[in-house]
């Protein structure tokens, strides 16, 4: 077994919560210290991951055997921390959407890039087996190129707290949410995005921020990602505490050749489905062979790139850049630098 990697976490939110298991699987970190505002809540969460509880951020980036620290706050909340990580040395974990603006993420990219830091952020495909399929599968060419990538993506707003609808701490629906598929459709088309139109509209809320979104973005090819999300209508809220809600979501792909391409589950096994004039194509979707964090911790020692399903801080920002540069010019087709 190789070496151990000692790990600090700052925030004990609910995404915390969903990354347990990933955390606990990992056979190459350990979580030594842990801090959070609500301290009942990183006691909890102590009890879950084992280390210690620590009352102010500093402990974690003046602790010499930390070498890693996930920083699981909200975006309004990280750009300090991302960059005072990397000012101490360690290696970052973080959370999507990276920030709350261009300026503050591109803060963040030049602090982790100068000081020569590994910095991951997860997103909705990172450890995902599903878009790893899709992408061996693009990849081999048998049934063509992505073209077309369509998301809907329907369901209520976040009640769990009193920021995730504020424009100025969170930033809508498609930062959000949407923000996960726009990078599987950038990380799927495997090509550059040229240009993209977007537009925002209320139809059902007083909230801080608009309940719906939409965004066409064009790549290089002829190819483009369909992307809508709406939290207009009032689907069921299952837990607040949990952050469970009714989703519906609707989506699919075609490539160049014509091939349609669905997800669905046979026999308890999930599948990718691609139809053609009546042929069908299957491929399973098989579960992937390394925990995330461990294969983090393999570019750490070996000063390789990160994988391709934990997504680099340089990628991330180019995310937030394209969602920001289309919101100043919305229903107007611009162009996109990424």
């Amino acid at each position: 077994m190789g070496k151990i990697h000692k790990v600090g976490i700052i925030g004990c939110g609910d995404f915390l919560r969903l990354e347990c298991n990933n955390i606990n699987n990992s056979k190459n970190i350990c979580v030594k210290s842990i801090f959070d505002t609500d301290n009942m809540r990183a006691e909890k969460y102590a009890k879950i991951l084992g280390g210690n509880v620590v009352n102010t951020d500093d402990y974690i980036f003046d602790d010499s055997e930390i070498d890693i620290v996930c920083i699981f706050v909200p975006p309004w909340a990280r750009r300090n921390l991302v960059i005072k990580a990397a000012k101490f040395k360690k290696h970052i974990l973080t959370t999507k959407p990276l920030g709350l603006n261009i300026i503050d993420c591109l803060a963040m990219v030049k602090k982790v890039v100068g000081e020569k830091v590994k910095c991951g952020v997860i997103y909705g495909r990172t450890g995902n087996a599903l878009i790893e399929t899709y992408k061996e599968i693009f990849n081999s060419g048998e049934i063509g190129k992505l073209s077309l990538y369509k998301q809907d993506w329907i369901h209520h707003y976040p009640v769990w707290n009193k920021w995730a609808t504020d424009s100025k701490k969170n930033g809508g629906p498609f930062m959000d949410a949407m923000i996960h598929n726009l990078n599987v459709a950038r990380y799927l088309m495997g090509t550059k995005a040229i240009s993209c139109t977007y537009f925002s509209d209320n139809h059902s809320h007083n909230l801080e921020c608009n309940d719906t979104e939409f965004m066409k973005l064009d790549f290089e090819g002829n190819a483009a990602a369909y992307l809508f999300i709406t939290w207009a209508a009032d689907l069921a809220v299952y837990s607040k505490k949990e952050n469970k809600r009714e989703h519906i979501d609707m989506s699919y792909m075609i490539t160049d050749k014509g091939w349609y391409l669905s997800k669905n589950t046979e026999k308890n096994k999930m599948m990718i489905v691609a139809s053609k004039e009546g042929k069908i194509k299957k491929w399973e979707v098989k579960k992937l062979q390394n925990n995330f964090y461990d294969k983090f911790v393999k570019c750490i020692e070996k000063n390789t790139s990160l994988p391709s399903d934990i997504i680099d801080i340089s990628e991330a920002y180019e995310d937030i850049k394209i969602l920001k540069d289309a919101e100043k010019k919305q229903g107007q087709k611009i162009s996109v630098r990424e």
